[in-house]
């Protein structure tokens, strides 16, 4: 038998201090207790401040993170109307794209009452032993205490064509975020994989922000913006603070006769169980909507129509799992038993699972671009007399050359040549530039369709002498 336990902390949902509680809804119920006072420890009125920058990898890691676990709650529908359990469930998670969670939690000084004295009416019912009566009107437990300071978290959804693009995004702003690269350095990337059909990529922000008034709690849309309201939330916390928790105490802590109420382990289990299928039933809904949405990041779907009809029946799976913990925990089922939809009237059943596979990145069907060469230094030592040069890929000279090259120039290329599996050699060669009319051979790079969606690239090649930079792109 799990006893309820006698201090815990619950989302708060507008209570006051000393409000009834029931532990059974998690709803503020009425007021047994009077003659109190509401203040904060003078001597600790400093903050406390939690962050991180996490890439999550599971719906469960996702609720964890944002403070909404199963654990974290201790029992499950206590705040389905509030904003941030709307916020968590809204993520839209799905194993297709990566997820980031940034996450800041203030702490100011707890506001806790003191002094409590029971009613006139809740101490009649006390006396006369009508237990259940009390219950009923005043909670098992009751407010004490009220945590101020504030919450912010931000949901940022990357998805790439390229998974590994996808994966350096993530990584990089989690690293700008951290302040170990520069600040940019995802804008820059960003704009980077989308210059390359074979890299592009998108990404959503969406946040829940308790704490601040006006342009303080503004939404925040760009990456920059999430980072700057992410390291500036602390002091918004302190100038403009919230209750987002509330400290729920049994009446147990104070001299009444009022016995704290017991939770079957089977009560527990159940409530657990319907909690993790419903999270698996909206991960797989959610995946299964995201390939119907954007079906060219995947091969072999089945037809829209399939895939429709499975989406549906795993929104009735979310509700009818929904259903099963609400009743649960209003003590509708008893005794408590597991979620089976075959139980069901009309009876569900679980569709088959509908393999997603990713559309691979065919290096057999790259095409490697030139964009420019720019000549750093020529190796022709007639300051009146240019050097000409030539740039061969696979040991054809490219349409046009030979080029007139000076110090300084810069020449706009944009020919485009197959490349497959195989190694293509890109070669720079100055004519008649080096000692007694011999050709300078500057210097070559080699790529394959495998550089595909690896960006542009820069690549500086000298003799010693003479100094060229190439830039070039595989997509």
């Amino acid at each position: 038998m799990a006893r309820i336990p006698q201090v815990r902390r619950v989302l708060f949902n507008d209570e006051e201090v000393g409000m009834g509680f029931n532990s059974e809804s998690g709803l503020a119920v009425g007021t047994a207790l009077e003659g109190f006072t509401v203040s904060s420890d003078p001597d600790a009125d400093g903050q406390t401040v939690t962050s991180s920058i996490t890439i999550v990898s599971t719906h469960e890691e996702l609720q964890e993170t944002l403070g909404m676990s199963f654990e974290a709650q201790g029992r499950y529908g206590f705040f389905s109307a509030s904003a941030k359990t709307t916020f968590s469930e809204s993520s839209n998670y799905n194993s297709t794209s990566t997820f980031l969670v940034a996450r800041v939690v203030v702490e100011n000084a707890l506001r806790r009452g003191r002094g409590f004295k029971v009613t006139t009416d809740a101490r009649a019912l006390l006396d006369s032993l009508r237990f259940e009566e009390f219950n009923r009107a005043f909670g098992d437990s009751f407010v004490r205490g009220l945590q101020t300071g504030g919450e912010f978290y931000a949901v940022i959804r990357i998805t790439s064509v390229s998974t590994t693009r996808q994966t350096s995004l993530a990584a990089t702003l989690q690293a700008e975020a951290n302040g170990l690269v520069a600040s940019g350095s995802f804008k820059a990337s960003f704009e980077e994989a989308n210059r390359s059909a074979s890299s592009r990529s998108e990404y959503t922000a969406t946040m829940f922000q308790k704490a601040g008034s006006g342009a303080t709690i503004s939404p925040t849309v760009e990456i920059g913006e999430v980072i700057t309201r992410f390291k500036q939330f602390p002091t918004i916390a302190s100038d403009s603070s919230a209750a987002y928790e509330a400290e729920v105490v049994t009446y147990d802590t104070l001299p009444l006769p009022v016995p704290t109420p017991e939770e079957q382990e089977a009560f527990l289990l159940a409530l657990a169980d319907a909690r993790e299928r419903k999270l698996r039933f909206i991960q797989t809904r959610n995946d299964l909507e995201f390939a119907l949405r954007q079906p060219e990041f995947f091969r072999g779907l089945p037809s829209g129509d399939v895939l429709l009809t499975v989406i549906s029946t795993y929104t009735k799976l979310i509700n009818a799992a929904m259903q099963h913990a609400i009743k649960l925990s209003r003590g509708q089922i008893s005794p408590p038993r597991l979620f089976d939809p075959s139980e069901l009237v009309p009876p569900l059943r679980e569709p088959e699972p509908i393999p997603l596979v990713r559309v691979p990145v065919d290096a057999a069907a790259a095409t490697l671009r030139l964009v420019s060469l720019l000549c750093r230094t020529p190796s022709d030592r007639d300051p009146d007399a240019g050097d000409e040069v030539v740039i061969r890929v696979g040991g054809a000279d490219v349409a046009g050359a030979p080029y007139e090259c000076e110090e300084g120039t810069r020449i706009e290329l944009g020919h485009t040549f197959p490349v497959g599996a195989l190694a293509t050699k890109i070669e720079v060669i100055e004519l008649d530039g080096g000692f007694a009319g011999v050709d300078d051979y500057i210097g070559s790079v080699v790529v394959t369709g495998a550089d595909r969606a690896a960006g542009r690239k820069n690549a500086v090649l000298s003799d010693g002498q003479a100094v060229y930079e190439l830039v070039y792109e595989v997509v």
